[in-house]
């Protein structure tokens, strides 16, 4: 009894030290995601949409428990960028298995969170703490396709009308919410099976259509700044949290240990 007692025990703590193991890891899958949430009171994520680093997988998930099902996709050693990960983490955090570590946090920013989701490690950080650019910008800079003009009714995706994961939503009425409603007609029109009837449209459709659009944008700039630090610094911004990081190291590569000196 005694002997079966200690092995259980032991087992226990080997299993501590694995899960330990299992958050300092090179990431072995690179994510860009985004989520849809109502404005209204408390606010819910409803949509996240997510691409992988080079945009073989391309996905998106509906619904109240989008974020739960996201995490369940997630392979272990999954390195996920959110562009404002302050407000996204507010989804996520709840459903981890558990934090390892102390988060990494400036201020009101939070730039990096590490932990496990059923025994697979994950990382989460925050795009913006790199590129501090809103997304809108991001073509510009990065000489990337824009697409379709935005035009979303954020405020008519309510808790009340998205309660039931419910799906259709009425023209007239979204277009209360809007000021181009001419472009929002032309967009329901343009993506694919939007449009159901003369007066409903497919909430699911235009919320993952234009969250797509985001994801892209910001998985091309992201990995086009990234390649182009690699090509010139031999930096991979996948290992820093911040531009303040990357530049402390450029600073020891290129200063700090040619004139000699030493940490």
């Amino acid at each position: 009894m005694l002997q079966k007692y200690c092995v259980q025990l032991k087992k226990k703590a080997e299993s501590k030290e694995v899960n330990k193991a299992k958050c300092k890891f090179i990431p072995e899958h690179v994510f860009f995601a985004d989520f849809e949430c109502s404005t209204d009171g408390f606010h819910k994520a409803f949509n996240i949409c997510y691409d992988s680093e080079d945009g073989s997988v391309s996905e998106s998930i509906w619904g109240q428990n989008c974020a739960t099902e996201f995490l369940e996709r997630l392979p272990d050693k999954s390195l996920i960028y959110f562009h404002n990960l302050s407000y996204d983490i507010n989804f996520i955090l709840r459903h981890m298995t558990e934090v390892k570590g102390t988060p990494i946090i400036k201020g009101s920013r939070t730039m990096q969170i590490t932990g496990l989701y059923k025994g697979r490690a994950i990382i989460i950080k925050d795009s913006y703490s790199v590129i501090n650019k809103k997304l809108k910008l991001f073509p510009a800079m990065f000489n990337l396709q824009t697409g379709p003009k935005e035009v979303f009714p954020y405020n008519y995706y309510s808790s009340v009308l998205l309660a039931n994961d419910n799906r259709t939503g009425v023209i007239s009425e979204a277009c209360k919410f809007i000021r181009d409603a001419d472009t929002f007609m032309k967009n329901i029109d343009s993506i694919k099976g939007c449009r159901i009837d003369e007066n409903h449209f497919d909430l699911e459709k235009y919320s993952t259509f234009y969250c797509k659009q985001d994801v892209r944008i910001l998985r091309e700039g992201f990995v086009k700044f990234r390649n182009d630090l690699l090509k010139e610094f031999d930096l991979n911004v996948y290992d820093y949290v911040s531009i303040c990081s990357i530049a402390n190291k450029l600073f020891e590569n290129r200063v700090y240990f040619p004139n000699g000196k030493s940490l």
